[in-house]
């Protein structure tokens, strides 16, 4: 059974992955997509901030995992990594309600549910990158074999 904040965070992801393919979506869509679904008033309503708190700060999460990546282009990630990775940046370096080491595991636990594991050790090692250097400690840049 899921947590109410990890179906939050699905809800979020699908959100966001709607925003990113379809740059016009807007509320009125958003709304379609709330009219669709079964969640609780508690899991629309986290979801709802971290895609409010996503997208209103997108130019300084994206610039943030963009360092992190160092040697990869944010925009040639799959839509769903990227969009995994901005929700857990907002969450580490805008909202920081939880402990970092939780954020990236639930991070790593979507990537692994959508896509596969070795997007998932990427998701983590970018994350982690983003953590650091958030805490100011110096971190190597992720290095992945292959494409996520």
């Amino acid at each position: 059974m899921q947590t109410l904040r990890r179906q939050a965070r699905i809800y979020a992801l699908q959100l966001l992955y709607q925003a990113d393919i379809d740059p016009g979506a807007d509320a009125p869509s958003r709304e379609r997509y709330w009219s669709e679904g079964r969640a609780s008033k508690k899991a629309r309503a986290f979801a709802t901030e971290l895609v409010e708190t996503t997208l209103a700060h997108r130019e300084r999460l994206d610039a943030s995992l963009t360092e992190a990546l160092e040697q990869w282009k944010l925009s040639r990630l799959p839509v769903l990594v990227r969009n995994v990775l901005r929700l857990a940046a907002c969450e580490l370096l805008v909202i920081a309600a939880e402990p970092p080491a939780a954020i990236i595991n639930e991070a790593v636990e979507l990537t692994r549910t959508y896509m596969d594991e070795e997007s998932a050790r990427f998701v983590n090692s970018v994350l982690d990158h983003v953590r650091l250097r958030a805490a100011g400690e110096g971190a190597e840049p992720p290095q992945a074999a292959g494409s996520p």
